[in-house]
């Protein structure tokens, strides 16, 4: 008979914040995955249209998943984007996507640190979390945001070129833009908070795959630094890091999973013997499904990859992770994974035409080694303009799979959320202003506690 400890452990830690603070900053609890967890007989099910992988179990107790048994923080400004989308709904006479477009307003996107203009809109979200953390003292607040601003940022690309390059002494800006996250994660206020963060998406995919281009090998030295540096300063009690691991479709092929888990560990190495990170995101701002029982077409007729997943990439770089002294740990990005064969080609990434809204935000993954699906990018936000003529044009964003016309990266695209309702699998519940005898009827997602992650 397995030992009960773990799954007590959890249970106290849920009732105890002062237990579950100190027991995550425990050296003697920094255990390997294989260490503290306890399978448990059942049916294996993870969420999605399919089953896991592997032994017929319910898989761990992991007592650090930061998402576990947390409410997480909800972006008002996200929801304030989406009151166009249902006043568009409305003027077709469309009440049912309306209603449905009002429960988007409930799920949780994280915040997007992408510039230092952002960092006022990031005070603003924070102060409006630790309100709501003071507010109500029994519930523990997650706040989830991305840091996303290397110099030379989207070396394959053009869609979402930032504001530091290396001509202009980026490098040096980037390590006082990350100074200036960290301080700020130091205000009092904001201590009663924990942070998940999301590390430079696109940036180490790039140093795997596509030193061919001149600019990311021209990058490659200063993204390293920069993430190692972002990595070191954001060594506290209360942060959890997350670096970005590209996707299935990327560094999901089997050649790539060694060299990614090597320069991973690169990484951490050049951030000080003493930095740690909680795992690795995948799929952010994608279209990939969790767990679906067949693969897209986008993975070829075979499949050609054998990690035609999400799911089935998690589980296959863990290995490689764990040889390296990584933690195998995710976080998967389903915000726009609803809808799948709608790309004739896995490279295509901009304004996917037909996409919609995926699984909702849960801990309950099903997989030890997955803390959570999560809205990384909030869907609706453009991933780059369809304008030929502007300085950050990209031909992905005009593809025979894009939907266009589309404006700015960042700016946004009404009629592509609209898509993104209608085409949510699991369909999205309605959420009516007002029901029989008045009554407000309102559905309200969260991040779901679970005892067994």
């Amino acid at each position: 008979m397995k030992s009960l400890l773990p799954s007590l452990l959890a249970a106290a830690m849920l009732l105890s914040p002062s237990l579950n603070a100190l027991i995550s900053a425990s050296p003697y609890l920094h255990y390997p995955r294989a260490l503290f967890n306890e399978t448990i007989p059942g049916n294996g099910t993870a969420p999605g249209n399919g089953t896991s992988n592997g032994n017929d179990t319910v898989p761990c107790v992991n007592l650090k998943n930061p998402f576990q048994g947390r409410e997480l923080y909800v972006n008002s400004g996200y929801a304030t984007k989406l009151e166009e989308t249902i006043k568009s709904f409305l003027e077709e006479g469309d009440k049912l996507n309306a209603a449905r477009t009002r429960s988007v307003q409930k799920v949780s996107t994280f915040v997007w640190v992408s510039s230092t203009d952002n960092i006022n809109g990031l005070i603003k979200d924070l102060d409006e979390a630790a309100a709501l953390q003071r507010e109500r003292p029994m519930k523990q607040y997650l706040f989830p945001f991305v840091v996303y601003n290397l110099p030379d940022r989207d070396c394959s690309a053009k869609a979402s070129d930032g504001e530091f390059h290396l001509s202009d002494d980026g490098l040096t800006k980037y390590f006082d833009f990350i100074d200036t996250i960290s301080l700020l994660l130091e205000t009092p206020k904001y201590l009663n908070l924990r942070h998940a963060i999301v590390l430079e998406p696109d940036s180490l995919g790039n140093m795997v795959t596509n030193m061919d281009v001149p600019k990311c090998a021209g990058a490659a030295e200063a993204y390293i630094e920069g993430l190692a540096y972002a990595v070191a300063k954001l060594q506290k009690w209360n942060v959890d890091l997350y670096i970005d691991a590209a996707h299935s479709n990327w560094l999901g092929w089997p050649g790539n999973l060694e060299p990614a888990a090597k320069l991973f560990k690169e990484v951490l190495t050049r951030a000080g013997g003493n930095a740690k990170i909680r795992g690795f995101a995948t799929n952010v701002s994608n279209y990939n499904a969790f767990n679906p029982k067949t693969a897209d077409i986008i993975y070829g007729a075979g499949p050609d990859n054998p990690n035609w997943s999400e799911l089935r990439y998690a589980q296959a770089l863990a290995p490689y992770l764990e040889a390296e002294g990584l933690p195998a740990h995710f976080i998967i990005d389903q915000g726009r994974s609803g809808a799948q064969n709608i790309r004739t080609k896995g490279g295509h990434w901009c304004n996917i035409a037909d996409s919609g809204f995926g699984l909702r935000p849960t801990s309950e993954t099903g997989e030890c080694i997955v803390d959570a699906l999560v809205w990384v990018k909030p869907g609706g936000e453009s991933d780059g303009t369809s304008d030929a003529n502007a300085t950050r044009f990209d031909v992905n964003c005009v593809s025979e799979d894009a939907k266009v016309p589309a404006p700015e990266a960042g700016f946004w695209f009404n009629e592509f959320v609209k898509d993104l309702v209608r085409n949510a699998d699991p369909p999205l519940e309605p959420t009516y202003l007002e029901g029989p005898g008045g009554q407000n009827r309102t559905s309200k997602f969260k991040i779901k506690k679970t005892w067994w992650l």
